[in-house]
C-alpha cells in the first residue's frame, strides 16, 4: 500500500519526486509517454491505413545497345513508367528522385528526375532517358550480352529511388527511402522480335 501510494503521488505532483525518489518518478513519466505514443501510432494507422506505393513500366525501347571489342556498352535507352499512390488519406511528396538502368548487375546509365507530389490516390507518369557509353567488366557479362543479342532480347533493370515525405491533412512529415526495382525485357534494336510488355515492379522502403 505504501509503495502504491507513493507512485501514485509521484504521477500526480512530479514536486514530490525527491521524496518519493526522482529514478521511480522519470520511469513512470516515461512510460507514460511511450503507452501514450504507442496509442497514437495504432489510432493513425487504424484510421489512414497507409498502403505501399505500386509502379509499372508501360513501354520501354532501345535505339542503341552494343558492347564494343574494349567491352564498351553504347546505349540509348528510354523509359515510361507509372508510379501510383493508392492511399486515400495520405499524400506524398518525392524527393531526390534518380532513375537508374543495369544489365547483368552493372550500372550502365543514371538519370536524375524532378521532385514531384502525389495527392491521394494519384498517378504520376515519368520518362527517364538513359543515352552514353559505359565500360562493362567481365567476360561472363560479355558472354552474357552476346547470348541475349542473339536472343533478339535484353534483360534489363530498371531502379528508381527517392525520399518521400508524407503529408497528412495540412501536415508533412519525414517518410521512408523509396525503392522500386523494374526487372523490364527490351527487345533488340531494330529487330522483329516480340514487343515489349508491361512490367510491374517491385517496391520496397
Amino acid at each position: 500500500m505504501g509503495s502504491a501510494s507513493r507512485a501514485v503521488s509521484c504521477l500526480c505532483c512530479p514536486c514530490k519526486c525527491l521524496a518519493c525518489g526522482l529514478f521511480s518518478c522519470l520511469c513512470s513519466i516515461l512510460i507514460s509517454l511511450l503507452v501514450t505514443v504507442g496509442v497514437l501510432a495504432l489510432i493513425f494507422y487504424l484510421i489512414f491505413r497507409p498502403h505501399m506505393i505500386a509502379a509499372t513500366v508501360d513501354s520501354a525501347s532501345l535505339v542503341q545497345f552494343t558492347l564494343a571489342q574494349n567491352s564498351a556498352l553504347a546505349y540509348n535507352l528510354n523509359v515510361d513508367l507509372t508510379v501510383r499512390n493508392p492511399n486515400k488519406r495520405v499524400g506524398l511528396y518525392y524527393d531526390n528522385v534518380e532513375s537508374l538502368a543495369l544489365f547483368d548487375g552493372q550500372r550502365f546509365g543514371y538519370a536524375p528526375l524532378d521532385p514531384f507530389f502525389q495527392s491521394t490516390e494519384a498517378s504520376t507518369k515519368l520518362s527517364p532517358s538513359f543515352k552514353g557509353q559505359q565500360p562493362l567488366t567481365g567476360d561472363i557479362t560479355a558472354a552474357n550480352f552476346r547470348s541475349q543479342q542473339t536472343s533478339g532480347k535484353f534483360d534489363i533493370e530498371v531502379k528508381l529511388n527517392a525520399k518521400l515525405r508524407v503529408k497528412v491533412w495540412a501536415f508533412k512529415v519525414p517518410g521512408p527511402k523509396a525503392k522500386i526495382s523494374c526487372p523490364i525485357t527490351v527487345p533488340v534494336p531494330n529487330s522483329n522480335s516480340a514487343a515489349f510488355q508491361p512490367t510491374d515492379c517491385k517496391v520496397w522502403f
